[in-house]
Order: C-alpha cells, then sequence, then structure tokens
C-alpha cells in the first residue's frame, strides 16, 4: 500500500490529466503520461495514449452537471491508474513528479479544476472560509503567503 505522500502525487496526476485535457498543455501531457505508463513498452504507450485520448473525449464531450461528473470520475480513474504504477514501479515517483511540474507550469494561469475536494490550478489559488467556517488544503510544493498584493514569504 502507498504511504499517503505517494497517493497525494497520484491525485494531483490525475488531476493534472484531466485539467491539461482541455489546454494547450494536451500534447504534452499526453505524451509524457503515455511514455511515465508505458515504461518502455511500445504496446502499453500504444494503450496508455488511447485511454488519454478517451479522457481528452469524454471531457470535451461533457458539459455543466454532466461535465463535473465526468472530471470526477476521469481523475480518480487516473489516480489509480498512476498509484498503480507507483506501487509497481517506486522508482517513477521522480518522474512522474518532474511530469506533474511540466505540465502544471504549461496550464494557463487562469485554470484550476477542484474535484473530490482536491484541486490542481496553474496559478495562484486563494483558500478563504466565510461565516464562520472552516478552509483547509494540502500543498505539495512551495507556499507563498501573505495579502496580495503585498510581498508574500517562501515556505517550502
Amino acid at each position: 500500500m502507498l504511504v499517503e505522500g505517494l497517493l497525494a502525487l497520484a491525485a494531483l496526476a490525475g488531476q493534472t490529466v484531466v485539467t491539461a485535457a482541455t489546454t494547450d498543455a494536451w500534447e504534452a501531457c499526453r505524451r509524457g503520461f503515455a511514455r511515465l505508463l508505458s515504461r518502455g513498452d511500445p504496446r502499453k504507450e500504444q494503450l496508455a495514449e488511447q485511454r488519454l485520448e478517451e479522457t481528452r473525449e469524454q471531457l470535451t464531450a461533457a458539459e455543466g452537471a454532466d461535465l463535473d461528473r465526468t472530471r470526477a470520475a476521469q481523475a480518480a480513474e487516473w489516480k489509480t491508474r498512476l498509484a498503480d504504477l507507483l506501487e509497481e514501479d517506486p522508482d517513477a515517483e521522480a518522474a512522474l513528479r518532474a511530469l506533474v511540474e511540466q505540465i502544471r507550469a504549461q496550464l494557463p494561469a487562469s485554470v484550476v479544476s477542484a474535484t473530490d475536494h482536491s484541486v490542481a490550478a496553474g496559478g495562484n489559488v486563494n483558500i478563504s472560509a466565510t461565516s464562520g467556517g472552516v478552509a483547509a488544503g494540502v500543498i505539495g510544493g512551495p507556499v507563498t503567503t501573505g495579502n496580495p498584493p503585498g510581498p508574500g514569504l517562501e515556505k517550502g
């Protein structure tokens, strides 16, 4: 069984696939994830590309509430596939982290996808709570805190 940090990575990677599917970052995402999932096997790479294209087709065809359900289902599927990859090949962690960072850097700053209480963002994310609510999040990367537009404090 995977440790929590690797499950979080798989979830973030799954969200990255879903988020990139309808952006200009898609081709790099499709190629990168297919290569990573195939582990050098051309048949596995072709299967991964097929599954990635099916994901993109489902997301581009869906609208409204159906789009939200499709995003959630696809993110869960990719989280499972990528968690399986990490469990079968622990050495894939570094490559997956690098790929996720590469794709997220290509996403438009305004793109944010939230599913199953997780968020993948191509830019800044503000978390807030109102009316006595509580807001919490787990962030797997550098964090800048502060009140915009003032300077932030870098935490790692």
